[in-house]
């Protein structure tokens, strides 16, 4: 494919599991990609990943809480590649506290990266996307927005997405006038390190027992989603969500 006609995509929470598998598949269909994490060191090993992808890469590490650090890697983007066509929210703490215990600093933590990032994000790649009357965003929620939240989650980590969700119905509004499609991923349990690190087995057992295909996701089904919402296949679905979650929940 032409320089000029790859699609550029921005992916926060890159070098994590469910945003190293997206960026995989969308390398390996043409993108470009400007990759963005805190964790320089695993956005160097994603990039040698990807290496033989013949994508065009640039890491952006950044700690998304700062909203100056939101807009500048959109800026940088789009001084790099050119562009961004496509943004994949996936960057996210969990930050697995009991009621008692959270504090004003940690839930501002949560809320910074979990929700006001996205929002900051969408924000600032809506006008450059507009200029080509073309984009797509995809934001990343939880199963928990459904219940409330699990033993292996916390409550403030369940409501940045139910924030996240919102804000995907209002950004889906304002941008559709300007073929901007905007949607909501929800992944049940995968097996990604922020899931696996810290909750007990038998957390993680109950879960896989009480969805009805016995198992955690893998990060590749859910991304899988993911890249297909950010292609032309996805030409009428916005403000959506898209439940991943092997028959969990039904809502």
């Amino acid at each position: 494919m032409a320089e000029e006609n790859r699609r550029v995509a921005l992916i926060t929470g890159a070098a994590g599991g469910l945003g190293s598998a997206v960026a995989q598949l969308l390398a390996s269909s043409g993108h470009d990609l400007a990759l963005v994490d805190v964790r320089e060191d695993a956005l160097a090993v994603l990039v040698s990943d990807l290496a033989g992808s013949g994508a065009r890469l640039e890491t952006l590490p950044a700690e998304l809480s700062n909203t100056s650090e939101c807009e500048r890697v959109v800026t940088e983007t789009i001084a790099r590649l050119g562009k961004v066509d496509i943004l994949v929210n996936a960057a996210a703490i969990l930050a697995r506290r009991e009621l008692e215990d959270v504090t004003a600093s940690s839930f501002d933590e949560v809320f910074h990266i979990n929700a006001r990032a996205p929002f900051f994000l969408m924000r600032a790649v809506m006008p450059d996307m507009a200029k080509r009357n073309w984009g797509r965003i995809v934001n990343i929620t939880s199963v928990g927005v459904y219940q409330g939240g699990e033993k292996m989650t916390s409550a403030p980590y369940e409501a940045t997405k139910g924030a996240v969700s919102v804000f995907t119905k209002m950004f889906a509004k304002y941008g559709a006038s300007q073929g901007i499609l905007v949607n909501t991923v929800c992944p049940g349990a995968m097996k990604t390190r922020m899931i696996l690190e810290g909750t007990p087995p038998d957390i993680l057992q109950a879960i896989a027992e009480v969805t009805p295909l016995k198992r955690m996701a893998e990060p590749i089904e859910v991304a899988r989603m993911i890249a297909w919402l950010c292609g032309d296949e996805n030409s009428y679905a916005t403000g959506a969500t898209f439940d991943i979650v092997g028959g969990w929940v039904m809502p």
